[in-house]
């Protein structure tokens, strides 16, 4: 990705998007974890929490449970986790604290630009 264009990472953060999704539909059991141990934080009294410190115990509760050692929660899903449950509820969403992925972090700067060309693939025409 030499000369990235803000619809070329758009396309990318769409992809990653579609993937956690269909990763999390294989493994509702882990969403369920997730959003259970994060209302047991917050029923506790945290302001703020480790999205990685409930995908470890998620990731020893199934490692435990599976004999065949399949289960994964790469750690990119990890932040994906955190920013859906800001998704899914809006009243949480500082509860994790979640970096910009490298695409968030290109497709800013270049907004930013005053010379970026936005192109639409639509075919929608300004003007």
């Amino acid at each position: 990705m030499n000369n990235p264009t803000v619809n070329s990472l758009e396309g990318v953060l769409a992809l990653r998007r579609k993937r956690f999704l269909a990763w999390l539909k294989k493994n509702p059991d882990v969403w369920t974890e997730f959003v259970s141990m994060s209302f047991e934080a917050i029923g506790n009294g945290r302001k703020h929490y480790s999205a990685w410190l409930i995908a470890a115990v998620i990731r020893h509760r199934h490692d435990i449970k599976a004999s065949d050692g399949e289960f994964k929660i790469s750690n990119e899903r990890i932040g994906w986790l955190a920013r859906f449950f800001h998704h899914k509820y809006p009243e949480y969403k500082d509860f994790y604290a979640t970096r910009l992925m490298k695409e968030e972090r290109l497709l800013t700067e270049l907004k930013s630009r005053s010379n970026v060309v936005h192109l639409s693939l639509r075919g929608d025409r300004e003007g």
